[in-house]
């Protein structure tokens, strides 16, 4: 039986420089915000990368000490406070535990940029070697939508992506990372890294790791890490909502004392990024076209076919979205469509009018539009049922972040459009519905349904596509668009495509 001690915290934000607002430690509170034994207590089990740090640890008879585990629903920039905050609960549990660290886990994003700074994982983790010095060995999970800096390559010892989009391997991220640093705490490995950036954006539905060119590179990713030396091969395709010089495609290669080694092998798989660049761009519909491409598409299907799932890219609160934009609600509605329904619309205002109004009777609302001008106008004097009214709690019961807590707040499913056949969930807070109990938890039957419409851009894929007959990303406005070129960039690494003219067919050398 071992007798290490590692240290386990995390700290997670995916920040959309482009949205408005700062994201204040409220908003940590409102999704999770776990401190102590408490990340032990309501994270153990669940398929999360503490869940799965935590799981290795035990059976690698690794003692853990717990700082705190927070994470906030995509957003604006993180206020300096909060960030203050959560990064001192990480430092004053390394000072607090610093005689007793034989290792240190930790559970970022990789793309969180608090206000004033570009780069928010980077500075924490330099701050926590600071404090360790070079002979405690750090490894960081990390969301595969990171935007990873040098800083962060450097001070790390390991870095440990997502491999899936949908992100359904939280947890065995969070046991990978834990093997390495027991590995690497035991001298089995000497972890060397080196990374590579192509200069290339991929659309949001492109980065879907189940098909397409992201599939292909992935499985090249797994097959270099077949070859001996390698430790761990990331990819990242980046978040292109945020305005920061780190911003893009990043590929960090991890081998045991073999720098050479990881340079090639990001370089080679950078290089076919850049070959097959073309394949990450995308054509798709507009709202009008995918709302009717549904209809035709129900006329062709059978009684027993599944419903088809249309997803609101463009307002993905996943990826910073308002959540309350109406452009693809209101052609559901107008083109008359029934037995539908559409997740979510957060708009506090209808909440409360729905639940003054109580179960069983009608309101009319004007429904959201109300975040800024990005997002529809409102749909005005909307004549609607209050079927139902919850608090808003459940837990995920799909494949991605299973057993994981959910807070939206009060919710509230309202009927409205032709025979009040489009039912609308309208929450006071924004959460992407990723999994499919965000129906059920307010007494829909999703898999009943002829048209589901969420806010997504892939995640939803996971617990949806199973129960689909097809599936319809929409090139909806927000502040998510899935082409990079509707962002107006200022700091960014150019030229990038598709955003500029590249004509050189080779790839190009950065060095």
């Amino acid at each position: 039986m071992s007798n290490e001690t590692v240290l386990l915290g995390g700290f997670a934000h995916e920040t959309n420089t482009f949205a408005s607002g700062r994201t204040g430690r409220s908003l940590f509170q409102e999704r999770r915000e776990y401190f102590g034994e408490e990340i032990s207590e309501r994270m153990g089990g669940t398929n999360t990368c503490e869940g799965g740090a935590m799981e290795v640890a035990e059976k690698e008879g690794v003692d853990l000490r717990y700082t705190v585990s927070a994470s906030a629903t995509p957003s604006g920039v993180v206020a300096s406070d909060a960030y203050d905050f959560y990064t001192g609960q990480i430092l004053d549990g390394v000072e607090e535990h610093a005689d007793e660290l034989d290792g240190i886990c930790l559970c970022l994003h990789g793309a969180m940029v608090p206000e004033g700074m570009d780069d928010g994982e980077g500075p924490l983790v330099a701050a926590v070697r600071e404090r360790v010095g070079p002979d405690v060995p750090i490894a960081v999970t990390l969301d595969l939508h990171g935007n990873n800096t040098d800083q962060l390559v450097e001070e790390a010892d390991v870095l440990v992506a997502y491999e899936e989009y949908p992100h359904t391997d939280m947890g065995d991220t969070g046991r990978r990372a834990m093997r390495y640093l027991t590995g690497t705490m035991r001298g089995e490995i000497d972890p060397t890294m080196a990374i590579e950036r192509p200069p290339v954006l991929p659309f949001g539905p492109k980065q879907n790791t189940r098909e397409g060119p992201m599939a292909e590179v992935m499985e090249l990713a797994r097959e270099y890490e077949e070859r001996d030396g390698v430790v761990k091969v990331n990819v990242f395709p980046g978040f292109h909502q945020a305005d920061v010089p780190s911003m893009g495609f990043s590929i960090p290669v991890v081998t045991d004392d073999d720098l050479d080694l990881a340079r090639e092998i990001s370089r080679e798989l950078a290089a076919h990024v850049w070959e097959r660049r073309e394949d990450f761009v995308g054509d798709y519909p507009e709202p009008a076209e995918a709302v009717a491409e549904a209809q035709r598409l129900l006329d062709g299907l059978g009684e027993d076919a599944g419903p088809v799932v249309m997803a609101d890219v463009g307002d993905n609160p996943g990826g910073g979205g308002a959540a309350d934009g109406t452009t693809v609600l209101r052609e559901m509605i107008d083109q008359g469509l029934t037995n539908a329904g559409f997740a979510i619309i957060r708009d506090p205002e209808v909440v409360d009018a729905c639940v003054e109004a109580g179960v069983g009777e009608r309101v009319t609302v004007d429904l959201g539009g109300k975040t800024d001008d990005k997002h529809g106008d409102p749909i005005a004097d909307l004549d609607g049922y209050v079927k139902t009214i919850t608090d808003g709690e459940f837990h995920n019961t799909g494949p991605m972040g299973t057993g994981s807590e959910n807070h939206l707040g009060t919710g509230v499913h309202l009927q409205c459009g032709r025979d009040d056949g489009v039912s609308v969930i309208v929450t006071e807070n924004r959460m992407q519905p990723l999994d499919a109990e965000i129906w059920r938890h307010v007494g829909i039957q999703p898999e009943r349904l002829d048209v589901l419409t969420v806010k997504s851009t892939n995640h939803f894929r996971a617990d949806y596509e199973p129960m689909s007959s097809e599936v319809i990303p929409i090139n909806s406005i927000g502040q998510v668009p899935m082409d990079p070129r509707k962002y107006e960039f200022d700091r960014i690494r150019r030229p990038q495509f598709p955003l500029d003219e590249m004509d050189d067919g080779s790839y190009p050398d950065w060095e």
